[in-house]
């Protein structure tokens, strides 16, 4: 025969530790919580911060582009306000009728009665560029010039009208000309227009911290001032705008900031608003920190309780297991006394059989020796030894009687018992075993005890249980006090042991199925299970308790003179036991 062998490594046999599985398994499960739960929330809210941020810039290009459109209006406005002024002065006055006396009360009038100097000077000038007349406040620098070589002068003796764009001139210091000329071009009149109120038409646009607001001509010059502090822009940027202003386009961004422009001056300007992205998306930043302050809080939140939920969720299928482990080790313990008590009824079965026979024989040599023919010394001694034989046999016989009732699967035989008598057949069972862990049984039983009618062999099955779970509770060295009494319909057999009691969860648990104090593996927690439930179902009730002087008291309590199973359940009221024999109440 050939022989196979195999190499297991040690670790594969190992039994692998739970609690590691568990703690993976609240990881696990924590960590799908945190991604159901969070992920979607950061998603949303990454999804409704670009949402709102795109819908504030919307919104900050429309009012931007709005806001570019009513200043080119006002520009273009108060430019055609000032030539239709002009316009109408020179329909109305021929250029001998605006002497300087005149030319001042016009001045006076174009500036209005508040005093504001719109209008610098103004001047009447001929065909040659002469003045010919002249109001303001740089007719010194101004009287004897000729602007026949002026760009403003030709373009308003070839167009008629025309605003210029803003130059320092003759007098150094930045401004505008508007000029009309009369329809034969043999003069024009002149305004200067306050660069300073102009470029209020422009600074004034609400453009926000870090904006700016400016016209531009089609050299990239700056008209106005330039919050920036810019003299003049690119041609890349000036191109990128006036592409902006001709498409129509509300805004563009560009280096951080968005732009709107739009064409004044009959195409010749460009007004440029521009606003500062981060500056117009402040109040959307402030409330999107405190949104994501209050996300954050929320995923704390979340995670707490993912923490808290799986962590309870995981200990309570770990408890489960391990109840679910130790209720099937319990039951492969019942299985295992099951079997060992179906052996014990087969090696008693099978014990009675030669004891039979030793039996017989030993009568037979009985009678042989009443054959003798000279009885002496040696045939007494026979007859002695024979009688043992005989009397071990009996005794032999009873046990393996009790191991196969108590073996049996209980049944209705119910027949008048001598519980004083059960109890000490019990007791046989077990003294050798009491012996040996030097615990005496003390007997103290009643001799006028009326037998009751009751099942002998569970009634002693319960004996047996109760006897052994003191030996087990005292160990080693002790006593065990056996009492029986009887008082009118009830009867009690107390067993008081001198063993350490019952703690207050065991008081509470004693009668659980499957409730032990023993060490692992010696106990089912099924005796005393069993013998409560046998002795309410023989019409009576097992108790226990602590007795005050140590140790642990078990009254088996049991109706007397009548049928156990006419009584359908334990009286509420019975009488217990001392160590000391007497009589008293107990209620449970």
């Amino acid at each position: 025969m050939r022989v196979h062998t195999a190499r297991i490594p040690a670790e594969v046999l190992a039994v692998r530790p739970r609690d590691a599985y568990y703690a993976r398994q609240r990881r696990i499960f924590a960590l799908a919580f945190v991604l159901v739960a969070v992920v979607p929330l950061l998603a949303l809210h990454q999804n409704a911060s670009s949402f709102y941020q795109d819908s504030w810039l919307e919104k900050t290009s429309l009012e931007l582009a709005g806001m570019a459109r009513d200043r080119r209006e006002l520009v273009d406005l108060f430019l055609r306000s000032q030539e239709t002024a002009l316009a109408t002065i020179v329909e109305l006055h021929g250029p001998a009728e605006l002497t300087t006396e005149r030319l001042e009360a016009l001045f006076r009038a174009m500036n209005g009665s508040t005093g504001s100097s719109v209008i610098t000077d103004l001047g009447v000038v001929d065909r040659r560029g002469d003045h010919l007349a002249y109001v303001g406040p740089f007719r010194r620098e101004l009287a004897a010039r000729n602007y026949a070589g002026a760009e403003w002068f030709a373009e308003v003796m070839r167009a008629g009208r025309y605003v210029s764009d803003v130059f320092p001139g003759y007098r150094q210091v930045p401004h505008l000309v508007v000029a009309v000329a009369d329809a034969r071009r043999e003069w024009v009149l002149r305004a200067t227009v306050d660069s300073a109120f102009f470029n209020g038409l422009v600074a004034t646009a609400n453009v926000g911290p870090g904006g700016d607001a400016f016209i531009v001509n089609r050299r990239g010059e700056l008209q106005t001032s330039s919050r920036a502090g810019h003299d003049r822009i690119s041609p890349e940027e000036l191109a990128r705008l006036a592409a902006l202003a001709d498409s129509g386009r509300r805004s563009a961004a560009g280096g951080g900031s968005l732009h709107a422009a739009a064409w004044a001056n009959g195409g010749n300007w460009l007004l440029v608003l521009e606003t500062d992205v981060d500056a117009s998306l402040a109040a959307y930043h402030r409330a999107r920190r405190r949104n994501a302050l209050l996300i954050a809080a929320a995923a704390a939140a979340v995670v707490l309780v993912a923490v808290l939920v799986t962590r309870s969720m995981v200990n309570r299928l770990a408890r489960a297991e391990r109840q679910r482990q130790a209720l099937t080790d319990r039951v492969r313990e019942v299985e295992k006394m099951a079997l060992v008590g179906r052996l014990a009824a087969s090696v008693s079965h099978e014990i009675n059989n030669p004891l039979q026979i030793i039996s017989e024989h030993a009568a037979l040599v009985d009678e042989l020796l009443d054959d003798a023919p000279a009885p002496g010394a040696a045939v007494d001694e026979l007859r002695r030894s024979v009688r043992k034989i005989r009397d071990q046999v009996r005794r032999a016989t009873a046990i393996t009687r009790r191991l196969l009732g108590f073996a049996r699967a209980p049944e209705a035989d119910r027949a008048r018992v001598d519980v004083s008598r059960a109890v000490e057949e019990t007791i046989a069972l077990l003294e050798a075993e009491a012996a040996r862990h030097r615990i005496a049984i003390v007997r103290d039983y009643q001799p006028d005890l009326a037998p009751v009618v009751t099942d002998a062999t569970q009634l002693q099955q319960v004996f047996l249980n109760v006897l052994a779970n003191a030996i087990d509770a005292i160990g080693e060295g002790g006593e065990i006090r056996v009492s029986t009494r009887g008082d009118g319909p009830s009867l009690w057999v107390q067993f008081l042991d001198s063993g350490p009691g019952l703690s207050a969860d065991a008081r509470e648990r004693i009668f659980d199925p499957f409730f032990t104090t023993k060490a692992r593996g010696k106990g089912t927690g099924l005796g005393l299970y069993v013998s409560h439930a046998i002795t309410e179902r023989l019409g009576g009730d097992l108790t226990a308790a602590n007795r005050p002087e140590g140790g642990c008291a078990f009254t088996v309590r049991l109706p007397a003179g009548a049928d156990a199973g006419a009584l359908a359940a334990p009286a509420v009221a019975a009488r217990a036991l001392d160590s000391s024999g007497a009589v008293k109440e107990s209620h449970g």
